[in-house]
């Protein structure tokens, strides 16, 4: 329950990379509750709010992988001579991230709204790199 209630996102102190922050013990734990369940076993609360939780959390997980790999190779298409240009488009992806980073844990309700807010941002600072590149 505890690993539920963890930031969706966490930056790394030393390279400054965004990663998702999810508990893989978690999946072990739906594996083990559906395991349990089949063999007739109750299962406590907590494991019960998972497996109802499986789907959701599997694609949130899924979606915010992609969208922090996305950022990344965003982020190695900018070419040095523009780079100091678009420091305010990453600062402003950086502030989309962050909700991530310090409200939105994976018991939050509004975590489809912010993984659509951040899909837009990419999209936008994706094309705007394009634009750029191509002057």
């Amino acid at each position: 329950k505890t690993g539920l209630l963890a930031t969706l996102i966490v930056r790394h102190p030393d390279n400054g990379k965004f990663y998702v922050n999810f508990d893989p013990k978690i999946f072990e734990l739906i594996r083990e509750a559906k395991c349990l369940e089949r063999m007739g076993f109750s299962i406590p609360e907590s494991a019960r709010i998972a497996l109802m939780q499986e789907d959701k959390l599997k694609t949130f997980h899924r979606k915010l992988e992609w969208a922090l790999k996305e950022y990344d190779r965003i982020k190695s298409q900018v070419l040095p001579l523009t780079a100091e240009v678009l420091k305010p488009h990453f600062k402003d992806m950086d502030w989309k991230i962050r909700p991530g980073m310090r409200t939105l844990t994976w018991t939050s309700l509004n975590i489809e709204p912010y993984i659509d807010h951040l899909f837009a941002g990419l999209k936008k600072l994706q094309e705007l790199i394009s634009v750029m590149n191509d002057i």
